[in-house]
């Protein structure tokens, strides 16, 4: 589901605001002493680089439209294709700890079933 103009700006300008932390973190005066090296520099960029980095990935998978499809989308089974059926021991979607390269993060997929395979699925989205 695409986000509507005002959480699309909203979710801008929390990003902005976190990238305006990570240039203060460089380039503030009361940072200066503890960037004396290339080391302690390039040590201090990389941090800041990565937590925008799985910010940004938090924030993206928060809006994957397979966490939760509407009810009238069909997702087919894998297998046979079949439309599958939300899985009956749990309708919410179901968190998923993922390692990437940007840190552990947490995503949710609704599981679903397949009355004719009988297995358990998530969709495959895009």
């Amino acid at each position: 589901m695409p986000l509507s103009k005002s959480a699309r700006e909203e979710l801008c300008r929390e990003f902005l605001g976190k990238a305006k932390q990570a240039f203060d973190a460089l380039f503030d005066d009361g940072q200066q002493e503890q960037l004396i090296t290339l080391t302690q520099r390039e040590a201090r960029i990389l941090q800041q680089g990565a937590e925008l980095h799985s910010w940004l990935l938090e924030k993206h998978l928060a809006q994957d439209p397979t966490a939760n499809p509407a009810e009238v989308e069909a997702i087919r089974c894998p297998n046979c294709h079949r439309v599958g059926v939300p899985a009956k021991q749990k309708k919410d979607a179901v968190p998923r700890r993922v390692k990437t390269r940007a840190g552990e993060q947490e995503f949710t997929r609704r599981k679903y079933r397949c009355a004719h395979c009988r297995r358990r699925f998530f969709p495959l989205g895009r």
